[in-house]
């Protein structure tokens, strides 16, 4: 009994202490929201005069949703009546239809935050506006969650994260990363729950959003029985929030309440859940207050106070969520699929559109294909050519090289006939001194004796200088290029040999005195050869011989 006293006393102490503040509070956001209706009066242009509007509003959906929302309908209607296309407007309507969206969720109408999300999501996409284009999908989480759809809530609030994160939004991820944890601790996944939720509070964001997310982590310990630190922790929750934060406030009393109640402390349980129901009314949150009456109902009948627990299921059951009426549920399905098959019109459009495109473009590459096509037959039939001629090059250098060797064998050939000649011209030659000598020793005359050796010197002095001279001449031919002799053989069959020769000791740039030496001819013989030469040839007396039969092989 004491004990109950002192709980009861603590109570009204506290909810004094915070009357004292909460005046306080009211009059600074009274104040503020005068001070906004003043800069609203004194406005000069509708750009600044609904944007002070949207923060009017902003400032009483604190407590008050529906008049909030009928201020964000009468700006959004002056938008639309005036026309408003720019930027700076699409940007404000992006921003009011969201707000639209998150007070509509609020206050229970599922239907209408489906609505205003989608409304601006459409418009923050075509603007690019990455901050209302993340929080629009984490509010249809939100709401899909709200409609026990846990998947795709999660699908929406995980698309959420990636444009906070692209928009650099500490805050948006911190309340999403708080929202994935709060699905996954509704469908029992408390590994998965916890992981978000801790992630949530390493985030660099609000103090009072963090101790939204240790609230929730609480639940977590309270979920799996560990009540005392679930218990310290709403316990040091409610001592660190600001006294206005009336939502946050009212959680941490519910789920403080539900600890109490299962430790079996009956009379602080009762306590926190009708402070959860005081700071729920204050901000007229109908889903809170529904949640703060549906635990009372549990403990009051733990407690074994049926009555107090049917009084309370009946309060209960006229804030109970719209979402659990059928017609309502059906409605929203309605609302649901008109987006979707809104959505899939556009895409159908977008298809089509795409499929022009595509079209156009697989005739663009049709025609680039026959083009490079036909530059590849012609690169091809080029190509081939080429190679067809440099196939027939090689023939004929193959030939070339064949006449070479062969005539590399017939020189082989007749140095090897001149040597057996030339051996069997010595051995004749010395055969025939041999018996000249024989004759000679038989001459009894000795004046006739050295007459008869007079006479074989000579001969054998004459047969030296005829072989020198030979060899000379062969030496020179030798060094001319092979080549010179070839293009003689191919093409000027009408020389004679001897033409030919004097030909070659020509290309080497001997004159004609060595050359007739070389040939042991005399000058004039030389100069009559080269006459006869440039007769066949069909040259005059200025034209370089040499010089025309080496350009013969050019233009060949």
């Amino acid at each position: 009994m004491k004990t109950r006293t002192l709980c009861v006393l603590l109570c009204l102490i506290s909810l004094f202490s915070y009357s004292q503040t909460k005046d306080k509070v009211t009059d600074a956001r009274s104040q503020k929201i005068e001070a906004i209706k003043l800069e609203i009066e004194k406005a000069t242009s509708d750009s600044i005069r609904l944007n002070l509007r949207l923060d009017l509003a902003g400032e009483l959906a604190y407590f008050d949703g529906n008049i909030a929302k009928e201020i964000f309908l009468d700006v959004h209607n002056i938008i639309t009546d005036k026309g408003y296309k720019s930027y700076y407007y699409k940007k404000l309507e992006a921003e009011l239809l969201y707000s639209m969206s998150s007070v509509s969720l609020d206050l229970q109408d599922t239907e209408a935050a489906l609505k205003y999300a989608n409304d601006a999501l459409a418009i923050a996409k075509e603007i690019e506006y990455d901050m209302i284009i993340g929080r629009t999908i984490s509010n249809l989480g939100n709401i899909y969650s709200r409609q026990m759809d846990f998947e795709k809530a999660k699908q929406f609030h995980k698309r959420a994260l990636v444009f906070h994160e692209k928009a650099k939004s500490a805050r948006g991820q911190v309340l999403t990363l708080n929202r994935i944890g709060r699905v996954f601790s509704r469908q029992k996944k408390i590994d998965s729950a916890t992981y978000y939720f801790k992630k949530a509070i390493q985030a660099d964001t609000a103090k009072a959003l963090k101790l939204q997310v240790k609230g929730n982590l609480a639940s977590i310990y309270a979920n799996s029985g560990n009540y005392e630190l679930a218990g310290d922790i709403y316990r040091e929750n409610l001592k660190l929030l600001p006294p206005t934060e009336y939502k946050i406030r009212a959680h941490n009393h519910s789920n403080l309440a539900k600890v109490y109640d299962n430790q079996k402390e009956f009379s602080k349980a009762n306590a926190h859940i009708d402070s959860a129901i005081f700071f729920s009314k204050k901000v007229n949150a109908l889903y809170l207050i529904q949640w703060a009456y549906h635990t009372k109902v549990g403990i009051a009948h733990n407690h074994k106070k049926f009555s107090e627990s049917y009084e309370a299921f009946l309060i209960q059951d006229k804030y109970k969520d719209s979402l659990v009426k059928k017609s309502t549920t059906k409605r929203f399905a309605d609302l649901e699929f008109a987006y979707q098959y809104k959505r899939e019109k556009e895409l159908t459009a977008v298809n089509l559109k795409n499929e022009a495109t595509k079209k156009k473009l697989y005739l663009s590459l049709l025609v680039i294909t026959l083009v490079a096509a036909l530059f590849l037959i012609y690169f091809i039939r080029k190509n081939n050519k080429q190679k067809l001629e440099l196939i027939a090059n090689k023939a004929k250098l193959v030939e070339v090289e064949k006449l070479k060797t062969d005539l590399a064998l017939a020189l082989r050939e007749r140095e090897l006939k001149k040597v057996v000649v030339e051996n069997s011209v010595r051995e004749e030659v010395f055969n025939t001194t041999i018996d000249d000598i024989k004759q000679v020793t038989a001459l009894e005359d000795e004046s006739e004796r050295k007459s008869a050796l007079r006479s074989i010197s000579a001969s054998l002095l004459s047969e030296k200088d005829a072989k020198k001279s030979s060899l000379s001449l062969q030496t020179y031919l030798d060094e001319v290029n092979i080549d010179f002799k070839i293009l003689l053989d191919q093409h000027f069959s009408e020389l004679k040999p001897k033409e030919k020769e004097l030909l070659c000791l020509m290309k080497m740039e001997l004159s004609t005195t060595e050359i007739s030496k070389l040939q042991n001819n005399t000058v004039a013989a030389i100069k009559s050869s080269r006459y006869r030469i440039r007769k066949k040839l069909g040259l005059d007396s200025k034209q370089d011989i040499i010089a025309f039969i080496e350009n013969k092989n050019i233009t060949l």
